[in-house]
């Protein structure tokens, strides 16, 4: 009896902690489920030729996909096929790149478009999915081990609050890859692979003088991209005049001046809602919560060690 008496209670915030590391090991398992069955991200790509050669003008592409874990649906619509095809019957009649050329393009091309294959991405966020869900447990353990207490030790409280911090992170990366990485990777793979659309060398060129601007637009349900881009396309120039085109732009009314080029376009993601909610998920089982636990700790603390303080 008397040792039954002498039991402390169950410190409140370790049944409320030990819940919500339940509640995050679910939610983790959830978000893998939906992510193995569904959609990553639904995503378009829009761009259309406001100034080009050879009537060029007016020629757009519309892209789209619905990235899904084992096979991605992608769409692509050509506006202005027949003056599209002039334009490249025209470049193909000029000189190719030179070998050189070719290689030094590859070269610049790689340095630019470097990034992790959408596959990669993929798998990593998979790996931190089950990392998160392993924390959880984890803590859920350290949490029981001391169930009756209001404080650990010091070491295990460290190491606790090491753990609830790398967690917190290791959800931020995950959402950082589905919502920028996974879109942006699938975007440098496209242009990253020129060969996947042409199989010719031939159609390989650059944009001399090249201008790029962009606007932006970021939130939970996904982004949006507006750029704008212009240049002189090298593969409309003749071999003779590209050094001297690429070293400053050529004199309008030239037939090299005709290479210059404007391109503009947006490219738009959605979110889907399995991804989108587990933004406000990881906001309040992540931070809002073991932020408030770790008040309630502290202040439970202090309000025993008051009379001892008294005393001395």
């Amino acid at each position: 009896m008397n040792e039954g008496a002498g039991l402390q209670p169950i410190a409140r915030w370790r049944v409320i902690a030990s819940l919500t590391l339940v509640a995050q090991a679910v939610i983790l398992l959830a978000l893998k489920s939906a992510l193995e069955e569904g959609s990553w991200f639904v995503g378009s790509v829009s761009a259309t030729v406001e100034e080009g050669p050879l009537q060029l003008e007016g020629v757009s592409v519309n892209l789209s996909i619905d990235m899904h874990n084992e096979q991605d649906d992608v769409s692509i619509e050509f506006f202005g096929p027949l003056r599209l095809s002039n334009w490249q019957t025209e470049r193909d009649n000029r000189a190719a790149l030179s070998e050189q050329e070719a290689e030094e393009h590859d070269e610049n091309l790689n340095k630019t478009l470097d990034a992790p294959s959408p596959d990669t991405i993929k798998s990593t966020t998979f790996i931190l999915i089950n990392v998160g869900i392993g924390v959880s447990v984890l803590l859920i353990v350290v949490l029981c081990i001391d169930l009756r207490k209001q404080a650990s030790q010091s070491w295990v409280t460290i190491c606790r609050r090491f753990a609830s911090f790398g967690a917190f992170a290791n959800i931020l990366a995950i959402l950082l890859l589905i919502l920028l990485a996974l879109p942006g990777s699938w975007l440098a793979s496209v242009a990253g692979e020129p060969q996947d659309f042409s199989n010719s060398r031939e159609n390989e060129a650059f944009l001399a003088h090249a201008e790029f601007n962009t606007e932006t637009s970021l939130g939970v349900d996904g982004y949006l991209l507006e750029f704008e881009v212009s240049g002189y396309d090298i593969g409309m120039v003749r071999p003779a005049n590209r050094s001297t085109v690429e070293a400053e732009p050529p004199v309008p009314g030239t037939p090299d001046a005709d290479s210059y080029i404007l391109l503009s376009g947006e490219m738009r993601t959605d979110t889907p809602p399995h991804v989108s909610e587990m933004v406000y998920y990881w906001f309040v089982l992540w931070i809002l919560i073991p932020f408030s636990l770790l008040i309630q700790q502290r202040t439970a603390v202090d309000v025993r060690l008051a009379p001892l303080r008294k005393t001395e």
